[in-house]
């Protein structure tokens, strides 16, 4: 059966290729899908899933189905890029990669004997799209999640940080720069202090803690004591009780910078977006079908870089998988790069795509097959969700 996946989805490698390309050249942003959300889903209902669009209150989300029964399958699919960088996360191809597999198995078995769910997920470089999705129920009857993302590695495993953004804005007094400055209230002397106050307090942090961010509003005019500015920031961590607990300080900076400046300070949660919850088990079969495709597998590691994802929200209520593939080859290319970008549209990253999207569906068969691997992947999320 898998020999006949295999040959399905090569079958329909130039179209999945074409998919990937298009999505690639749209680039549109979080929330900004319109396009590359259709081409998803028109593909899946030409190919016999029924469709519903505007999911959880999302123009760009969509939910496809094929099959009845249990286990319920989900697989996710991304399609956002980034501000003037595009695609150099592989969103083009992850998409693909979930309605490819979905499709493959469906041609395999003809009526499928449970029910795969392919979920268009919008917003995951800006806005926790998933986790919109979670909080409307979309995974409240689902058995197991599974993605693959672009990658200089290819692993089923993952580690990821736990996030928090954040909307910093000081209000202060204007006033003529050179006429009358001690009229003012300097809300950007407020947000230097308080980006100086995070540069020291660098020094003391703990290991593996990240907090970086962007200045969105310097001021009005050079000659005008500004008295409005903004930056976003985020405080990341492998566990989100650490960012809280680091959360308690910046907001300690925050007043601080305000009140050294005669300026009101405010401080707004953007999103939030918790750690992966790796369910092993499930890991574990998808690297035995990377293998099967004849795929390097490479253990995951922090040196490895670490960032963020909503699929943390899915993996806290479900059984889930956040895996990566190698589409850069020998050479290690970070993520939300130019660099990256290209290898997510090279004839080498799609030729990894194919291999991930077949293993994938060799996942997808296993667990509707082997009720021993379903009840091992259900019973790892209830220990690991008792254990934290």
């Amino acid at each position: 059966m898998k020999e006949k996946i295999s040959q399905i989805v090569d079958s329909m490698k130039e179209g999945l290729i074409d998919l990937a390309k298009k999505i690639f050249k749209l680039a549109e942003l979080s929330y900004e899908e319109k396009e590359s959300s259709k081409l998803l889903a028109d593909f899946l209902k030409q190919n016999g899933f029924t469709v519903k669009k505007n999911v959880a209150g999302l123009k760009t989300a969509f939910l496809a189905e094929t099959g009845r029964g249990r286990p319920r399958i989900a697989l996710l699919a991304e399609y956002d890029a980034l501000p003037e960088i595009g695609h150099a996360c592989g969103h083009n191809m992850i998409g693909v990669m979930s309605c490819g597999a979905a499709v493959a198995v469906k041609k395999a078995l003809g009526e499928l004997p449970c029910n795969v769910v392919v979920v268009g997920c919008p917003a995951e470089e800006r806005g926790a799209g998933k986790k919109q999705l979670v909080n409307a129920g979309i995974f409240d009857d689902v058995d197991a999640a599974m993605m693959i993302h672009p990658a200089s590695m290819s692993t089923g495993f993952d580690i990821s940080y736990a996030i928090r953004r954040y909307v910093v804005e000081f209000f202060g007094k204007s006033a003529h720069a050179a006429a009358d400055p001690a009229s003012g209230r300097n809300a950007l002397d407020a947000l230097i202090l308080m980006f100086n106050a995070i540069g020291l307090w660098r020094q003391q942090l703990p290991e593996k803690v990240r907090i970086h961010g962007i200045i969105t509003n310097g001021g009005q005019s050079f000659n005008t004591i500004p008295e409005y500015t903004s930056a976003e920031l985020a405080i990341r961590a492998l566990r989100m009780e650490q960012v809280e607990e680091l959360e308690k300080r910046f907001h300690e900076i925050v007043s601080g910078a305000a009140r050294m400046t005669g300026c009101d300070g405010r401080i707004s949660l953007a999103e939030e977006m918790p750690e992966v919850y790796v369910n092993v088990p499930l890991a574990r079969k998808l690297e035995e079908n990377y293998r099967l495709v004849g795929e390097r597998v490479t253990p995951r590691t922090y040196e490895q870089g670490v960032g963020s994802t909503d699929t943390g929200a899915v993996s806290h209520v479900v059984p889930t998988i956040h895996a990566y593939i190698n589409i850069t080859g020998e050479k290690t290319i970070p993520t939300h790069t130019r660099e990256f970008a290209k290898a997510a549209n090279s004839q080498d990253g799609y030729r990894a795509m194919i291999r991930a999207t077949k293993a994938l569906a060799f996942t997808v068969y296993d667990l509707m097959t082997d009720e021993r691997l379903l009840q091992e992947v259900k019973q790892y999320f209830q220990e690991r969700r008792r254990e934290f």
